[in-house]
């Protein structure tokens, strides 16, 4: 007998929520290894992926008053994983980026993310992996286009 749409939908939830604790798991158990929290991990994770950022734009980006980013930035560098270093557009401004520890830290932690990736496909023969990867894209596409119609 075919699955109803809503049918459909509940498992579809249900394998999300499935996922969701696996990477949030993993997520977990990487931030306790670097002594982080998940806040300081995401911090880390934004200014690796997008270069040297003030406070304010950091604390802006996380809803969080510039005094509580101080206190996150200053326990970070202290576990030497990020750093304060000269604006480079203003000298006066003082930017905040990932030191190579910092960067080191996340590629271990992206190899852990695929090793997860890699079980997901290991249950899978080529063809459906090739499947999956082309479906995901486009959930993925229709995300962004969402996101974008959204911000318009």
């Amino acid at each position: 007998m075919a699955k109803t749409s809503e049918q459909r939908v509940e498992e579809l939830a249900q394998f999300i929520e499935a996922l969701t604790e696996r990477f949030k798991a993993n997520e977990s158990l990487f931030a306790d290894r670097l002594e982080v929290s998940e806040r300081e991990l995401a911090l880390l994770r934004a200014l690796a992926k997008e270069g040297p950022m003030i406070t304010r734009a950091l604390g802006g980006r996380f809803g969080v008053p510039v005094s509580t980013m101080t206190g996150l930035v200053d326990r970070m560098e202290r576990k030497g994983l990020v750093r304060r270093i000269r604006g480079r557009r203003d000298r006066r401004a003082i930017e905040l980026e990932a030191t190579p520890a910092g960067a080191l830290a996340l590629r271990e932690h992206a190899r852990a993310m695929e090793a997860i990736a890699r079980g997901m496909l290991e249950a899978l023969g080529d063809r459906d992996q090739q499947a999956l990867i082309a479906i995901l894209r486009r959930v993925r596409e229709g995300f962004a286009s969402a996101d974008r119609r959204a911000s318009a």
